[in-house]
């Protein structure tokens, strides 16, 4: 009997000894596990620093560039790749300002300039009494405005357009 009872114990030992084995080996696994869950997470925070490092700095570029000229590399050349074409900003075409015309029947005075006595000295267009060209002066300025594209009234009943 006290060999089945140094069996037993002996088989309890070795029971026990192996269920400390697998407890280590239970632990180191799970102390491993742990080690490479820390570096994952390690290695995914520095990635992102990185990440919003490089974001900030985009954003720094982008506030310090200045707006420039669009290049366009598509489209404008036909069918040569090699083409490049600088486009300017569109520029807004203004009206020209139409020019006022004399009214029908108004001769018209170019060239001319106001004399010390209130006249107006030009060369005429548009009359039937002078040749077109000729210089001419007028009586004096009663009526209108005297600035070009106005019609002026002189004292003797005259119309005259300034151009």
């Amino acid at each position: 009997m006290a060999a089945d009872a140094n069996a037993a114990a002996n088989s309890r030992a070795e029971a026990a000894a192996a269920a400390r084995e697998k407890a280590a080996a239970a632990q180191n696994l799970a102390a491993e596990k742990a080690a490479r869950l820390k570096q994952e997470k390690e290695a995914a925070s520095a990635a992102s620093a990185a990440r919003e490092a490089k974001a900030k700095q985009a954003a720094k570029t982008v506030e310090k560039s200045k707006k420039s000229t669009t290049i366009s590399l598509f489209g404008l050349g036909g069918n040569n790749a090699d083409t490049v074409s600088i486009s300017a900003p569109p520029q807004k075409q203004q009206p020209s300002p139409a020019k006022p015309t004399a009214p029908s029947g108004v001769p018209t005075i170019s060239g001319w300039r106001l004399t010390g006595d209130g006249s107006i000295s030009g060369r005429i267009s548009g009359s039937p009494n002078f040749r077109d060209g000729e210089q001419v002066t007028t009586s004096q300025i009663v009526q209108g405005r005297i600035e070009s594209g106005s019609v002026v009234k002189t004292g003797s009943g005259s119309r005259y357009f300034l151009a």
